[in-house]
């Protein structure tokens, strides 16, 4: 899956609730204010979504193969006056100012280099946001993070339409700048006519090409089919016989070879000679065998948007590297009162017994009960 830099946040730890009214500078990054204002309506949004917090905790079950949770987002003390507005943790407070740091850190390194983000880069990256997460919401649909009610498992489109357009529309720049750094990095360009001199140095990469598929649920099983052919049974025979047994009706499916490749472990079909079947695959669960049956070129406008996942898989590790090095090489600064900056591991620390004269709503970090209405509570955290 593409990199979960994009819009995702990680939280962690801590039950202080903290409370944020005064209109000034959370943070400075480079000399460009995230000011508290900003940064106050952000978390507001998040707190007031349980649709949203429950993709949050559906990404990290997904990210982290369920070996990790999300803390609860419910605070003690509501944000504004009167319980007008629902709770943050001074934790989830600290981390979402983190993420807001990293953007700007990424705005300003796309800057530096003087690359422009068109409205065709915006375009696709709002297509990416909501492939992204309509990926996570179908990985976790059948299991305890699903979201939604019932059967009905949500959509990208309604969770993110529980947030400001404004919220969404940062998190689609932000997206859209990491892939035109990608496109940078890889020094191969993002003008169209820079992709479609990739395309036609790598033709084969996108050719639209047919596979015959088996599917074992373990790598003996796999290896048993593929013993089967090496003693003279056809491989459509014996992947024919595998997608009975899993309940399906046929074996064959036609992709643009890059999307396949990319999809699964490097290295397992790039060097496939044609009526050639591979050796067990690891996919996921499951164990494939795969056979390339046909291969038939295609136009640019066809392989295009494969063309601008390869380009950025290629530039995607320089960039992660170019936007470590600026981030730990910005001039940054936080309010104490959210936490401190660690430059080494680029990440605002919340502080963890703050000065009372540094707390926003010093009545927030009180034990009990207080009154005001609850943070919505998150739909995927287990117990």
């Amino acid at each position: 899956m593409k990199r979960l830099i994009v819009l995702l946040i990680v939280l962690a730890g801590g039950l202080a609730a903290a409370a944020f009214a005064v209109p000034s500078n959370a943070a400075l990054v480079n000399g460009v204010s995230i000011t508290q204002q900003q940064l106050n309506s952000d978390l507001t949004a998040i707190a007031k979504s349980s649709d949203y917090q429950c993709f949050l905790n559906a990404e990290e079950a997904v990210g982290t193969d369920g070996q990790s949770t999300l803390p609860s987002l419910s605070g003690t003390v509501p944000i504004g006056e009167a319980g007008s507005q629902p709770t943050v943790t001074a934790a989830f407070a600290a981390n979402y100012l983190n993420t807001v740091i990293a953007h700007q850190v990424v705005f300003s390194l796309a800057a530096a280099r003087h690359l422009d983000i068109t409205s065709t880069d915006l375009a696709t990256a709002r297509q990416d946001l909501n492939g992204q997460v309509n990926e996570i919401l179908s990985d976790v649909a059948q299991s305890k993070y699903a979201c939604g009610s019932g059967a009905q498992a949500l959509t990208a489109k309604e969770v993110l339409d529980t947030m400001p357009a404004s919220f969404v529309d940062t998190n689609v720049q932000f997206d859209a700048t990491v892939n035109v750094l990608e496109d940078d990095l890889a020094g191969v360009g993002s003008s169209e006519a820079d992709f479609q001199r990739y395309f036609a140095n790598h033709p084969s990469e996108f050719d639209k090409d047919c596979f015959t598929v088996a599917e074992y649920s373990s790598e003996t099983d796999a290896q048993a089919g593929l013993a089967q052919v090496d003693a003279g049974t056809s491989f459509s025979t014996v992947a024919l016989a595998a997608a009975a047994a899993n309940g399906q009706s046929t074996s064959q499916v036609c992709d643009i070879f890059y999307d396949v490749s990319a999809s699964l472990p490097s290295g397992s079909i790039e060097n496939l000679a044609l009526n050639t079947v591979s050796n067990p695959i690891a996919d996921g669960s499951s164990y494939l065998l795969l056979e390339i049956t046909s291969q038939n070129p295609v136009s640019y406008a066809t392989a295009r948007t494969a063309v601008l996942g390869a380009v950025q898989g290629a530039g995607a590790t320089k960039a992660g590297k170019a936007i470590d090095a600026a981030e730990k090489n910005a001039n940054i600064s936080v309010d104490a009162r959210y936490g401190k900056w660690n430059a080494a591991d680029s990440h605002v620390f919340p502080t963890s017994v703050p000065a009372h004269a540094d707390v926003l709503n010093p009545s927030a970090n009180g034990t009990g009960t207080k009154t005001g209405t609850p943070a919505a509570a998150s739909t995927g955290q287990s117990s």
